[in-house]
């Protein structure tokens, strides 16, 4: 999401990073909790890139749940909307993702480190990833198991309404055998007419 707000930037445009859950906040990038459409104006203007959120634990902030006017004042909103606890792979939760009804696109998110190993070890909510793929805690984690859950509707693409893009990043691509595999799942995917993206 920051490689995202800093390319953004880097042609020029002002981006606000939020959340509709929890994030960390960026050490590097100007932090306000005010919502004020004049307000954020000013910050952007000053800095370019801002995050909007409030302190709601020690570690993490939440949004404002103001996206309407993000949309308003910046020409780049970038909006987190789940986690999976730094772990590389999930099944959303009942609840997750909460994607704002503002949004104009979804951007799914896979760490290709999961490749080759157990559920059990490398999934946030493992039974959960086991239940969805029919597999045990034990099996390994494959490039079909990973397209597979970022096309699905109750994975990656759950609650991304009509007209809204969807795209997937296939994440931590940083060795040769990971960004080969990690072109595997992009052609999976693109069978099923969704566009991949490898990142290191």
């Amino acid at each position: 999401m920051y490689a995202l707000a800093r390319a953004a930037r880097g042609r020029g445009k002002t981006v606000i990073v939020t959340t509709s859950t929890h994030i960390l906040p960026h050490p590097g990038i100007f932090l306000t909790d005010d919502p004020q459409p004049d307000h954020l104006r000013a910050c952007l203007t000053a800095h370019g890139v801002i995050t909007l959120g409030t302190l709601c634990r020690a570690d993490k902030l939440c949004g404002t749940g103001e996206i309407g006017v993000c949309k308003e004042v910046a020409d780049v909103v970038l909006i987190e909307g789940d986690g999976a606890r730094v772990k590389p792979l999930k099944v959303p939760a009942d609840h997750e993702p909460v994607i704002p009804p503002e949004s104009d696109g979804v951007i799914a998110v896979a760490g290709l480190d999961a490749l080759g190993q157990p559920i059990g070890d490398i999934c946030h909510r493992p039974e959960q990833v086991a239940t969805f793929l029919g597999k045990s805690l034990e099996e390994s984690i494959t490039e079909a198991d990973i397209a597979a859950i970022l096309a699905s509707p109750r994975g990656g693409r759950k609650c991304v309404k009509e007209g809204m893009a969807f795209r997937c990043l296939l994440n931590k691509a940083d060795t040769p055998a990971l960004e080969a595999q990690g072109q595997v799942v992009a052609r999976l995917l693109a069978q099923k007419g969704i566009r991949a993206y490898l990142n290191q």
